[in-house]
């Protein structure tokens, strides 16, 4: 019996047995679909780039929260492939329609959202970029290139609609061809798609949710092709390359014995967490760690913090000058405070134009204190104390109907700790940033969003008083 022959029985064999045992609990179902959509989510998008962790996918899907340190494209495609997901089902649970070219675009088109640039080589080897468009067919070349610097060519621009066309009524007829396994039926469909690559963008993806709604649709579980596992599944699809398409359809099928074997633990009411799940979670834990290691304070970091937060400080301080300026007179104070006993400086008369200069200055005085510490050789590291500069943002002048005037104060807090550097306007911290971050525009618009909503807040309080 040959390799594919072997599995293929074997695939019958789990099934039947999983048959005979159904149906299954309803809270066993939960759990085991919860397993299977967890693992194709994560590791299909995975093998592609994503970065996200299984548990920060677990978080997202199931929790809908994230830890907020990476990229949004990467939250959105999660999330969008989700979706892709939950529609795969929904075709394959609608026995009364055929699969259409048009499921396959809104597929593609659910897993890209929207349109964006992407860089590409021509035909000839040559870099460029190209807009991609979420369920539209390419309309350029989009060739790869190998590891040993060969270019491989997928099917052309002109020849992608005809192509598709005969493979959807490939489908079409050897889905009821009781002849054909239907694993064979889902590697070759995601094989043969692969060839086209028909978008521009994604079509790894999209194979996979094809290849998983002929299994649906066949009454099987859905394969997860895993992401440590990705150097077999592209060696297997080298091999179809070279004519050996069993290999291909073989590979597919010992993945559909491990869905399988899944499903009968489910249905067994056993445990179906994975030997190993715990120490690959925290490998991939420890990989995102060292990737965004947490750097303490040095005087270099320091000096860019303080930089930044000056910055930040005198955008806002434009805004509340257009906003308010015309409504009441507006000072600042600033209270620069390094932690060390002889350090505190107050500054009243602010020049509310040139802010930046005072945060020159913070940073200067705390380099004259480290310098007077280390003549005196007092065992204490300056960058140790919690260095800090409050700004109080002074309004006076607004009155309401009765006469009364306003006299507000708005305190923005800004300390520079061990780790982190923060912004306050007590007792709330409005946003925290690690030395190693780099300065958003988002940032900016965060901190002022929030102290102009307070100020706004006083003033119409005032006015109603």
């Amino acid at each position: 019996m040959s390799n594919l022959k072997q599995v293929l029985a074997e695939i019958d064999l789990l099934k039947a047995k999983l048959d005979s045992l159904l149906p299954m609990k309803r809270e066993d179902e939960e759990r085991l679909w919860k397993k299977f959509r967890l693992e194709w989510n994560y590791n299909s998008n995975h093998i592609e780039g994503n970065t996200l962790t299984y548990g920060q996918t677990e978080l997202l899907l199931i929790f809908d929260k994230t830890t907020g340190d990476h990229d949004m494209r990467e939250y959105e495609e999660m999330k969008a492939h989700d979706v892709a997901i939950k529609k795969v089902v929904e075709y394959a649970n609608d026995k009364s329609r055929d699969l259409a070219e048009a499921d396959i675009r809104e597929l593609n088109k659910l897993i890209l959202v929207r349109p964006f640039w992407s860089d590409a080589i021509t035909t000839d080897g040559q870099p460029t970029r190209k807009l991609i468009q979420p369920g539209e067919y390419k309309k350029q070349p989009n060739s790869v290139r190998l590891q040993n610097g060969e270019i491989f060519h997928y099917a052309s621009p002109e020849e992608t609609p005809a192509k598709m066309e005969q493979l959807i009524q490939w489908y079409r007829q050897v889905s009821t061809d009781e002849k054909i396994h239907p694993v064979e039926v889902a590697a070759r469909l995601h094989y043969d798609f692969v060839r086209i690559h028909p978008f521009d963008d994604s079509n790894g993806r999209t194979a996979r949710l094809l290849m998983n709604y002929v299994l649906l649709r066949a009454g099987f579980p859905p394969v997860v092709i895993k992401t440590d596992d990705k150097r077999s599944y592209l060696t297997a699809l080298n091999r179809a390359d070279s004519g050996d398409l069993d290999s291909f359809i073989s590979y597919i099928g010992k993945m559909s014995l491990w869905s399988l074997n899944m499903s009968l633990k489910a249905v067994l009411g056993q445990d179906i967490g994975e030997l190993g799940d715990v120490e690959k979670e925290i490998e991939l834990w420890n990989k995102g760690l060292r990737s965004k290691k947490v750097q303490p304070k040095s005087w270099s970091s320091l000096s860019q913090s303080i930089d930044s937060a000056g910055k930040a400080i005198q955008s806002l301080t434009k805004k509340i000058e257009s906003k308010f300026g015309h409504l009441s007179e507006i000072k600042v104070e600033i209270l620069m405070f390094s932690g060390f006993h002889d350090a505190n400086r107050k500054e009243s008369n602010v020049n509310l134009r040139n802010l930046g200069v005072y945060f020159d200055r913070f940073y200067e005085m705390l380099k004259l204190q480290d310098k007077k510490i280390r003549s005196s050789k007092i065992d204490v590291n300056l960058l140790d104390i919690v260095n800090s500069i409050t700004l109080v943002y002074v309004f006076e002048g607004f009155s309401n109907k009765g006469g009364d005037v306003l006299v507000y104060r708005l305190p923005v807090h800004i300390s520079f700790d061990k780790f982190t550097y923060s912004f306050a306007t007590q007792p709330e911290v409005v946003l925290e940033k690690r030395y190693s971050d780099p300065w958003l525009e988002t940032d900016t618009s965060l901190l002022s969003e929030y102290c102009l909503a307070n100020i706004f807040q006083a003033f119409r309080s005032h006015e109603k008083s």
